[in-house]
């Protein structure tokens, strides 16, 4: 009898002792191997409550290099102390250490070699072996003339002629806004001119509008080197600022 009510004194002690424990801890579960913490909310839901659910895809951490990336190309989140910065695209042919290049073959070496290179990429040699002839920035039928003595100095692009003044204005523009665009400047014009000379660290480009006869134009395209521009304007100096 007496350990009968040894055994139920025990369970009432133990009974109130969880009942205690779990009044105190309110909610709170501790788990196994420390996931999530020390502690968690029990939300009926199991170890993922509806904040794990959702994600916290905005305070992970991404690598700088990806940040720079979708900074460039103008996508992506970034914080709001930083800036946008926009990073112009200027072609690699620009650069001062590299030559003036013609549909990406370098304006530079023979003219025999260049003129290989031309046919190569599609343009047609005439028979006296000078001028080549193909399509060109959306025209066909362009005249192509390499010119320099043992070694290339310029390219001249002669545009299909042209009869009516309103299309050689509008092959004009359009050229011109092209060029504006890919080379990232503006070119310098005259009002006593039809010139639009870009400028660049490797050479010089130059649209002109030119009369082939009394009633028709043309349009002409002149990438010339930075050797070529250099000579042009030694030899156009005064020889008395030398003296």
């Amino acid at each position: 009898m007496k350990k009968l009510i040894r055994l139920i004194l025990a369970v009432v002690v133990i009974l109130l002792l969880v009942r205690l424990c779990s009044g105190t801890s309110g909610s709170v579960i501790n788990l196994p191997g420390g996931f999530g913490g020390d502690k968690t909310e029990d939300t009926g839901g199991g170890w993922f409550g509806p904040k794990d659910k959702t994600g916290q895809k905005s305070n992970e951490s991404v690598p700088e290099d990806i940040r720079d990336l979708e900074r460039q190309l103008g996508i992506g989140n970034d914080d709001a102390t930083s800036t946008t910065t926009t990073i112009p695209s200027v072609p690699s042919s620009t650069s001062a250490s590299s030559p003036l290049t013609f549909k990406g073959i370098p304006i530079t070496g023979s003219l025999q070699a260049f003129g290989t290179e031309l046919v190569k990429a599609g343009f047609r040699k005439s028979l006296d072996g000078r001028t080549y002839s193909g399509d060109f920035a959306g025209y066909t039928g362009c005249k192509i003339t390499p010119v320099g003595g043992d070694t290339v100095q310029e390219v001249r692009v002669d545009f299909p002629v042209i009869s009516d003044w309103d299309a050689l204005e509008k092959a004009y523009d359009s050229l011109q806004a092209s060029l504006t665009q890919k080379y990232g400047i503006e070119p310098k014009t005259s009002s006593g001119s039809n010139q639009a000379v870009y400028t660049l660290p490797n050479g010089r480009i130059t649209l002109d509008a030119d009369v082939k006869d009394s009633s028709s134009w043309h349009v002409i395209l002149k990438y010339t080197n930075s050797a070529a521009v250099a000579a042009s304007s030694t030899s156009g100096r005064n020889p008395i600022d030398d003296l």
